[in-house]
């Protein structure tokens, strides 16, 4: 501020030897101090516009490297209202209202060839802004250079490189007072989204942290929803079922809200009507084939949904479009990437890049018949009708395995019968009269399947009995008969169970239950003592031996005359009588046995 400062002092001088020629002393001195206080004042206002310009080209900066605004408070710098603006990337700049004065006026304005914001200069509120050029006629990019100004001979100059040269503006005589103005106003009233007006009447406006956040999480939900749609047109995904239906009222928006059961909620609105939320379905072409489509309002047409150029087919379930959010000088646009390809601007027809002014929603489906327990009815623009089940209040389980023995044989053709009972309840007011009609409505089967070298002959429903509850509730029993076989010896394994896997399934679950029997191995030999002699009340024991030793046979005993003697489960003898008996141990089916007389 030097040379401003010096071109006062010299008019000063100029004036005060004037003023010694008139002698009029005291006057020179008032005259003197205003000249000087005059000095003082426009450098203070000269320096608090450079002050803002340098503030409007990092607001400008920040707007080129899609920096948001985390945070804006508002305070007063003494006299001056001020604005503390604080970046995402942690820098914070502080920016002070001006007020309208003849100094030139410098502010910004966006080139659309190059995509870039340059610098203008006016010179005050009416006049006509023009591009500032540097020294070689080039116009000077706001985000680059930072200019100052300055007075100097009566005559406003501006500099691009830090003061080493200086460009006269042309326009004199030079009045700098109250003349500031960079920041008309600043505009905080919009959550997502804060506008800064300059003193030409051009508006800079960024997207805060909160909207560029919001949108992103909105996109990733709409991605995830793309998927499921995408197996969902095309019948690929048999998990996707119903858990709760919840219809809903928002404004002049209604629908229902299904929760899948994997846990991903899906929204079909009725009478939907917007008009700054751009709406992603699907529709069928000529070829038979689905294909992306969005809308930017509920009025328009849908426009086909294209990458490179070329529309994006929903037919293959493997790859789906991933929609995102980018943040292109301010303004937020919805991006598409597709089969691990860059990711480029979603554009209209027209070609122009579509601006993220709302939320992007799924629009797949304009009608939703929930009257069915059993189904949801879904039905898609073109009348194509996507049915997905509902999942059951209580399911299908196995209430108990009963089964007559505990041990099996191998190279057998013994049966044995295999008792499932399971349990069900379905929705619906009177019960299904009979097992085939339970089995359609419920989707509910079993199989069984012999693990250890054995097979099922047969599985069949005993008993099936239906109650009644409340809600209108149907409890379903039924009681399942599995025969099984047993294999060959040779594929015999002693030291293993015999084991046969139920599968009880509905609806593309399953739940499984093992039955589980001992191999039998068969006694070949039992011996007990030959003779034993008891007085009438005394007791005593026989030790038993039997081959093999790994026999799954129990050892059998039985009295000739329980009135001479008694034996228990265990082989104990008690002699309550006078006379002779015989006791004899029994092993297995192969009635191996061996006998002991009891005398007094």
């Amino acid at each position: 501020m030097g040379k401003p400062i010096h071109s006062f002092l010299r008019l000063f001088f100029l004036s005060w030897a004037s003023l010694l020629l008139l002698g009029c002393h005291k006057d020179l001195d008032n005259q003197i101090e205003t000249l000087k206080e005059d000095v003082s004042q426009l450098e203070q206002q000269i320096s608090k516009l450079n002050e803002s310009i340098s503030t409007l080209s990092n607001l400008i900066s920040a707007l080129e490297k899609n920096d948001h605004i985390a945070d804006i408070s508002e305070f007063m710098d003494g006299s001056r209202q001020a604005y503390r603006i604080t970046f995402t990337s942690g820098t914070s700049l502080v920016l002070h209202h001006g007020t309208n004065g003849v100094s030139p006026i410098l502010g910004v304005r966006y080139n659309e060839e190059f995509e870039a914001y340059y610098w203008t200069i006016q010179m005050g509120p009416n006049g006509t802004p023009t591009w500032m050029t540097n020294s070689y006629g080039l116009r000077v990019r706001a985000s680059g250079s930072v200019p100052h100004l300055k007075i100097e001979d009566g005559v406003w100059w501006f500099s691009l490189d830090d003061g080493a040269t200086w460009n006269k503006c042309g326009w004199a005589p030079a009045q700098g007072e109250s003349g500031t103005s960079i920041f008309t106003s600043v505009d905080t009233s919009d959550p997502y989204y804060v506008t800064f007006l300059l003193s030409d009447w051009i508006a800079l406006k960024f997207p805060t942290q909160k909207a560029f956040d919001e949108l992103e999480a909105q996109c990733q939900s709409v991605n995830d929803e793309i998927k499921t749609y995408t197996r969902m047109i095309n019948g690929l995904d048999p998990n996707l079922f119903v858990k709760s239906v919840v219809q809903y009222q928002d404004g002049d928006v209604s629908g229902y809200r299904f929760t899948l059961e994997n846990g991903k909620v899906l929204s079909i609105r009725n009478g939907f009507s917007s008009r700054d939320s751009v709406l992603l379905s699907a529709k069928e072409w000529t070829d038979g084939k689905y294909y992306w489509v969005f809308r930017n309002r509920s009025n328009e047409a849908y426009q086909w949904l294209r990458y490179q150029g070329e529309m994006i087919c929903v037919t293959y379930p493997d790859v789906t479009p991933h929609i995102g959010i980018v943040d292109s000088l301010g303004t937020l646009y919805f991006t598409i990437s597709y089969a691990d390809g860059k990711t480029e601007m979603m554009r209209d027809a027209q070609g122009k890049a579509v601006a993220a002014t709302g939320k992007i929603v799924p629009d797949f489906f304009t009608s939703a018949d929930v009257s069915d327990m059993a189904e949801v009815v879904l039905t898609m623009a073109d009348g194509t009708v996507i049915r997905l089940p509902r999942t059951r209040e209580y399911y299908p389980s196995f209430v108990e395995l009963s089964y007559g023995s505990t041990a099996v044989e191998p190279m057998k053709s013994y049966r044995y019968q295999l008792l499932a009972f399971t349990t069900d309840t379905l929705p619906g007011k009177e019960a299904l009269p009979d097992f085939a009609a339970y089995q359609k409505a419920s989707d509910t089967k079993l199989d069984a399947i012999a693990v250890d070298h054995g097979y099922v002959d047969d599985v069949y429903v005993a008993e099936y009995r239906t109650t009644v509850l409340e809600n209108n509730l149907v409890a379903y029993d039924i009681i399942y008969d599995i025969r099984f076989s047993t294999g060959p010896s040779d594929t015999w394994d002693p030291t293993r169970k015999f084991r046969i896997a139920l599968f009880l399934t509905w609806n593309s679950h399953s739940t499984m239950k093992v039955a589980e029997f001992d191999r039998l191995i068969p006694a070949t030999s039992v011996r007990i003592p030959k003779s034993i002699q008891l007085k009438k009340g005394a007791t005593g024991t026989l030790e038993c031996t039997y081959a093999p030793l790994n026999t799954t046979d129990q050892v059998t005993w039985s009295s000739s005359d329980t009135k001479v003697a008694t034996v228990s489960a265990k082989g104990l003898i008690t002699a309550v009588g006078v006379g002779k008996c015989t006791i004899t141990a029994t092993m297995g089916k192969q009635f191996s046995t061996s006998t002991c007389t009891v005398t007094e």
